[in-house]
């Protein structure tokens, strides 16, 4: 009798890639909170990582070595502040471990997918006064939300699913007077791997 022949490469039970995922979780959190990657990007690379099926492929997925600019990660709280009128943060742009919004009579949107973390754990606190803010995360990222709302609301509308291994951590603190704070999907740029593989497929396979 005649069995199917596994491919070695495609194995993803081998201890080498197993060890090779590990390594490559930890590597791209300490990319993420280290400010090398933006959330998206620390998103699109570790679900490539879980779905990669050889060593190869996941050495593929890999960032380079991060960049050494010498630029000390800021300690102290920032501030974003929206009254009597509207203000977005898009574009990459650094997420402190502590971050403070304020939205009075205005509204504010927030694309974290975009924010390149500076801890492992960062902290947003949103203070929404007859106004409202949204924030956009990109799936698999760890997000706990908690807060008051008095004649408002908060809510993280998110499809559900665990968080990526590794991922950085945003807890959203919400206190909102007639006002409301959203959380939604950031959907995903591409499919990294899918990328990936088209590029190494032979040619005329």
């Amino acid at each position: 009798m005649n069995e199917a022949r596994k491919d070695p490469a495609n194995d993803a039970t081998q201890p080498s890639v197993e060890s090779a995922r590990a390594t490559a979780v930890r590597g791209l959190a300490q990319h993420a909170v280290n400010g090398g990657l933006t959330l998206d990007e620390y998103a699109e690379r570790a679900v490539a990582v879980e779905e990669a099926a050889s060593a190869t492929e996941i050495d593929a997925v890999m960032p380079g070595p991060p960049e050494q600019t010498g630029v000390p990660r800021g300690r102290r709280a920032r501030w974003i502040v929206a009254v009597f009128g509207g203000t977005e943060q898009r574009g990459r742009w650094r997420l402190s471990s502590r971050l403070w919004v304020v939205v009075a009579l205005g509204g504010a949107t927030l694309d974290l997918g975009a924010a390149q973390p500076e801890a492992s754990e960062s902290v947003i606190t949103v203070v929404a006064v007859l106004g409202g803010a949204e924030m956009l995360v990109p799936r698999g990222v760890s997000v706990q939300l908690s807060g008051f709302s008095l004649f408002g609301g908060k809510g993280d509308k998110r499809a559900g699913g665990p968080p990526l291994p590794g991922s950085p951590l945003v807890r959203v603190r919400a206190f909102t007077l007639f006002g409301g704070i959203t959380i939604k999907d950031n959907a995903p740029r591409r499919n990294l791997l899918d990328l990936i593989r088209r590029r190494t497929k032979p040619t005329g396979a």
